[in-house]
């Protein structure tokens, strides 16, 4: 046990079980669940294209076609006249696509969808969209808390546009478990506030840079190898740690990994297939709401784990390497062994 053999007394209350937690993250780390549609209005007809991972359906739903028609409902603002499931199909990287014909009375100028897939997919499931309707592209994001979304021939103001990625941003940091057990790995072993900002600066560059790089298809690398360097990445700063060495800065060793985590963050917005006009300020949206996540997460933790070392916990930096680097190992034999 991480808490074991320690003064309780050196101890703020409930932080054993908030590290436990933070160390107990899901297996899949940021590959959050997810699914996405691209809708293409022509006329009368809406034509769906929904992929989602099949393996994550509740097993208790049968087919999964019907399963995707029962919680994925569209409207003009009426109900289609008809409604044909043309082909379900699996498709390369465990996916499973459907193709849906909707038809309505009359063309359509406005379009309501409402999704509440996360009902039988894991939790904290996220639908992305994308609709092209009379010539413009709509993007949207659908969860437990944002269940529908509504679109015509108007094109989201930039504003919108900004918010809507900087939240997307943040949720990923905050579920991203992988990336926050990488900064966890680095904040332990980083003493002073000088040595964390060039940590934390170094890796924000770095991410920045391939994020823009993978999002605008300038650079791209195969998910499973990207999931499994960065699993790599975790496992080495945890070695680190534990056998006190440095084979370079450590600000130099996290600008290296960040490239790395740089091509997982883009997954998100390769996913979306974003429009062109819209890259640039959708990028910019959705680094920025990594940065305020990422930040919030340091500044919450390091003032912590500062306080915990100066109070005596000199087991502190060994628990947690051990901690992060068993999940590294177990995030590496899945992602690159296993899917």
């Amino acid at each position: 046990m991480l808490c074991r053999g320690v003064r309780a007394s050196a101890l703020p209350p409930g932080f054993c079980p908030a590290l436990l937690f933070v160390l107990a993250a899901p297996a899949f780390a940021h590959d959050v669940s997810r699914s996405d549609s691209k809708i293409e209005i022509q006329g009368r007809e809406a034509r769906v294209t929904l992929t989602l991972n099949p393996t994550e359906i509740n097993k208790t739903v049968g087919s999964i076609p019907d399963a995707i028609l029962q919680h994925y409902i569209i409207r003009s603002p009426e109900p289609p006249v008809q409604t044909t499931v043309e082909k379900y199909e699996l498709i390369p990287g465990n996916l499973a696509q459907t193709h849906i014909l909707y038809l309505f009375a009359r063309d359509v100028t406005t379009l309501e969808v409402r999704s509440t897939l996360y009902e039988i997919m894991p939790a904290g499931h996220q639908h992305l969209m994308s609709v092209k309707l009379n010539g413009t592209l709509h993007e949207a994001i659908l969860d437990a808390r944002t269940q529908q979304a509504t679109f015509s021939g108007v094109k989201a103001t930039n504003l919108q546009t900004f918010w809507r990625f900087v939240r997307l941003g943040v949720e990923h940091i905050f579920t991203g478990y992988d990336h926050l057990a990488f900064l966890l790995g680095l904040l332990v072993a980083t003493a002073t506030l000088g040595s964390l900002v060039k940590v934390i600066t170094s890796f924000t560059i770095a991410h920045s840079i391939t994020l823009a790089l993978a999002t605008f298809s300038i650079v791209s690398l195969p998910s499973r190898l990207t999931e499994s360097l960065i699993a790599l990445s975790i496992a080495y700063v945890a070695a680190e740690n534990l056998f006190n060495f440095r084979a370079m800065k450590r600000y130099y060793i996290t600008f290296l990994f960040g490239l790395i985590h740089g091509f997982g963050f883009s997954s998100v917005l390769r996913e979306m297939d974003l429009p062109r006009p819209s890259l640039a300020l959708s990028l910019f949206s959705f680094n920025a709401g990594v940065e305020i996540g990422q930040i919030t997460f340091v500044l919450l933790l390091f003032p912590l784990l500062q306080d915990l070392v100066k109070s005596g916990w000199k087991s502190l930096k060994p628990a947690v390497s051990i901690g992060i680097g068993c999940l590294a190992a177990y995030w590496f034999v899945q992602r690159a062994l296993l899917t």
